[in-house]
């Protein structure tokens, strides 16, 4: 029997929003309370001597002007012309913890990405996002909503919607986004009971493949995960502007969206993203984007912490983890252009998710080179170990409530995300 292929449901793919049909494990491995997650991606590799983890006065290191300031128990550097983070801190820093010395072991954008959000050296590998929302929210309407450019599905495409650079939700959700306007008709677009009809012959044609092809193996979770897709559209157009949200960086317009899939539960996992922090020349350009983060963060973490529970928290924050990454860091001195270039070694913040905060776990020297650690305390150690991406991505499954054993057997996880 040949197996399913994609062309075999491509004329029907438009009704399920982009969303793939790809085989799904059946196992779940829950442990602990389950968690929502928003992985804030700051692409292009921050400089961490901005914000996360000052190195005024070193000679080894090119660092911003600013001061050392410790608010709630989070140490940061600070600048009157920089006040974002300050800001941002004096609101949510007893519900932040700053990670340093993180290792990615690579200087490629794609490599580095791929290896801290997924925890492995696989761009086939789900990330933390995608494993989330097949743990604890596959029967969600958009388990998975990508609003960036960085994720990775991998076998669980069938739970993810993205926009796109392109915004493909926008166009399926409203078709009248796949024609040009300007007063041209718009052909084509059908009536509630052209579209029904439709529908109806899609999910019966779903059905017969299935009775005929579809009662074992691969075929059966294709059939089944392209079914389960099915209606997703109507459920994702009551989120608000999807059909006219062009793709954009802007944190305020991803995070409204992203507040909106999590309260209404239409998601258990969002992925925004901006940047870009990509600075090999003028690095003073980082305290501009820094500055666009944390005031995205704030608007944010503020959405959240407005929402109620949904599971017995006492706000949509104390249910929700928020996790802010860049793939890479900078490197300690400038180059030629008055830039900085990649750096394997970078940091990281969570907060929210009732996790412990006001603190700052790990470190690095004076070269900005990982120092180790105890993985359980996050204190710096010389008996330790320095923090891989694998370390890191398992512990933070953990503290969304995930066995990561079950997706990251042979990584350690960071205890101290949620000890």
């Amino acid at each position: 029997m040949r197996p399913l292929r994609r062309r075999d449901f491509i004329g029907a793919a438009a009704a399920t929003l982009g969303v793939g049909a790809l085989g799904i494990p059946r196992a779940r491995a829950q442990v602990g309370p389950a968690k929502n997650l928003v992985l804030v991606v700051a692409y292009g590799g921050w400089d961490t001597t901005y914000v996360f983890d000052p190195k005024p006065g070193i000679a080894t290191i090119d660092a911003p002007s600013g001061e050392i300031v410790e608010l709630g128990g989070v140490q940061f550097f600070d600048d009157p012309a920089r006040p974002g983070a300050r800001t941002f801190f004096e609101a949510w820093a007893e519900q932040c913890t700053v990670i340093n010395g993180l290792q990615v072991q690579s200087l490629v954008h794609a490599d580095c990405s791929k290896r801290l959000l997924t925890g492995t050296q696989s761009d086939t590998n789900p990330d933390i996002g995608a494993i989330t929302a097949f743990v604890h929210g596959s029967d969600r309407p958009v388990p998975y909503f990508v609003l960036g450019q960085t994720s990775y599905s991998g076998p669980y495409a069938a739970l993810s919607a993205r926009a796109g650079t392109a915004n493909q939700l926008g166009t399926l959700t409203d078709l009248q986004y796949g024609y040009p306007a300007d007063g041209i008709a718009v052909p084509n677009v059908l009536d509630d009971a052209e579209l029904a009809m439709v529908r109806e012959h899609v999910a019966a044609r779903a059905e017969r493949v299935r009775a005929a092809r579809g009662n074992h193996g691969s075929n059966r979770d294709r059939i089944e995960a392209f079914i389960a897709s099915l209606g997703r559209g109507d459920v994702l157009r009551s989120i608000g502007p999807v059909g006219g949200l062009d793709y954009t960086r802007d944190l305020g317009v991803q995070s409204n969206l992203a507040v909106e899939a999590l309260d209404r539960e239409l998601s258990w996992a969002v992925q925004i993203e901006t940047g870009s922090f990509d600075t090999h020349t003028d690095n003073a350009m980082q305290g501009a984007q820094h500055e666009v983060l944390f005031a995205g963060l704030g608007q944010l973490a503020a959405a959240l912490a407005g929402r109620p529970g949904k599971h017995g928290g006492g706000s949509l924050l104390d249910e929700t983890v928020i996790a802010v990454v860049s793939e890479m860091g900078r490197t300690p001195q400038l180059n030629a252009d008055g830039g900085k270039d990649h750096w394997p070694v970078t940091s990281a913040m969570v907060l929210g998710g009732g996790l412990p905060g006001g603190r700052v776990l790990g470190a690095t020297t004076d070269t900005l080179s990982a120092r180790a650690m105890d993985l359980t305390t996050g204190t710096a150690s010389d008996g330790g170990v320095q923090l891989q991406y694998g370390n890191f991505a398992a512990g933070l499954l953990a503290a969304l409530g995930v066995e990561p054993a079950d997706f990251l057997p042979n990584a350690e996880p960071f205890h101290a995300l949620h000890a």
